[in-house]
């Protein structure tokens, strides 16, 4: 199913993300919605209320997270079915198709790189939904509301510019810094021209590889719609 942070629709709370999500499935089933840019408009909810229709005999214009709206309109033949769940949880090959192509490409390398020096790398995060991320901010875990692994495709499809790496055998524990992963990390990823966030004064982030420099989140967060 498709994941919403909130409701969308007729006094919903309508935010930017979860909006961009709706029109794009329900133009994608046929109810045509003007480019809003994640905006839920009087053509938004009129979609939503046509969708309704088909299933409901008083259609509320408004779908809820885990609602019966919900469900029916992200069905497993939709794109973004493949994109649901928990991203830590995914493969690491979907976590590696979650990445921007430019930082994929780098990354395979520095794994690569990692292996060979007897680490076993570990995707743990690259792409992360927004709703993950305000969980992280809110338990101090993270400095920003938004980041580079909440990136993704005008259509909500995932395109993170930044991936953690643990070693699968240590994660975040004192040992992988006694075992040298996280040095190791680090300097395979600006060797292959990434920024490692073990590099941050202000909040060390060892685990963290990103594609950009800090100054172009906001535009990113813009290109995201979000």
């Amino acid at each position: 199913m498709v994941h919403l942070v909130d409701s969308v629709g007729e006094r919903g709370r309508n935010y930017t993300i979860d909006v961009l999500r709706i029109q794009t499935i329900l133009n994608s089933k046929g109810y045509t919605i003007a480019p809003g840019r994640g905006i839920c408009g009087e053509d938004t909810i009129a979609a939503i209320k046509k969708f309704q229709a088909s299933f409901m005999a008083q259609p509320t214009g408004l779908i809820e997270p885990y609602s019966e709206s919900l469900r029916k309109l992200s069905d497993e033949s939709h794109a973004f079915y493949e994109w649901s769940g928990d991203s830590s949880q995914w493969s690491q090959e979907k976590k590696l198709k979650s990445l921007t192509p430019n930082l994929r490409s780098k990354l395979q390398p520095v794994i690569e790189h990692l292996r060979s020096a007897g680490f076993r790398p570990h995707i743990y995060y690259g792409w992360r939904s927004v709703a993950v991320q305000l969980g992280l901010f809110s338990s101090g875990r993270s400095k920003v509301k938004f980041s580079f692994h909440n990136a993704q495709l005008p259509d909500g499809t995932p395109n993170s510019y930044a991936a953690d790496i643990i070693d699968s055998r240590y994660g975040w524990t004192g040992q992988a810094e006694i075992a040298g992963f996280w040095s190791a990390l680090g300097n395979a990823a600006k060797s292959h021209g990434l920024i490692w966030g073990g590099d941050w004064s202000s909040f060390r982030d060892v685990a963290h590889v990103q594609l950009l420099p800090n100054s172009r989140l906001q535009s990113i967060k813009q290109e995201s719609g979000l």
